[in-house]
């Protein structure tokens, strides 16, 4: 079983935008929406398939509110200036009701999770990472929230986990201790 993992760097997620930007799709108007695809992630921290559902009315304040489909709970989740600025350009002229992430099918539907999945593989791909796939971008934003934060509880709580220790899991810092003691480990 093949787990995926967060971008660990940020000239990697620099990378996935510069590649999202120029080569994820033929049409530009395709390129900005898979580009903001991504940038939604690693921001916002969300699962895929609360994403996919966003609307421009979702986005046109500070904060973004959904119920999480997975736990059910209501979130609510400031977005950093530097994307909210993106995303203010990428909606201009947008309607509310449309969704942020529209199928090629039509602005009536939105992209479904299997779609974006493809999307983020092939970009992490090309541009040589590995294990990198659409939950991956909400790894990403608790990975470097909490190397900004260095607070497992405020993790915990953004990523709505039962425990601080499924939340370290989750972001691969057990890992990396793990990995950091094997090093050091003198062996038999």
């Amino acid at each position: 079983m093949v787990v995926v993992e967060p971008i660990r760097n940020r000239d990697d997620v620099q990378l996935m935008i510069k590649w999202m930007t120029l080569h994820s799709a033929v049409k530009e108007s395709d390129r900005q929406r898979n580009l903001m695809l991504f940038l939604s992630g690693v921001n916002l921290g969300f699962r895929i398939g609360d994403i996919v559902k966003l609307k421009v009315k979702h986005v046109k304040g500070w904060h973004v509110q959904i119920v999480d489909e997975k736990t059910d709970k209501p979130t609510k989740r400031k977005m950093p200036k530097k994307f909210k600025n993106a995303m203010r350009q990428y909606i201009k002229d947008k309607k509310d009701e449309d969704f942020l992430f529209p199928s090629r099918n039509g602005k009536h539907q939105h992209i479904k999770p299997n779609t974006a999945y493809k999307i983020i593989k092939k970009a992490a791909e090309e541009v040589g990472l590995e294990n990198i796939a659409t939950h991956s971008m909400r790894k990403t934003f608790g990975l470097f929230m909490y190397e900004q934060t260095k607070d497992v509880a405020l993790i915990m709580d953004l990523l709505n986990h039962s425990s601080q220790s499924i939340s370290l899991r989750y972001i691969g810092k057990n890992q990396d201790s793990q990995d950091r003691a094997m090093t050091k480990f003198q062996g038999f």
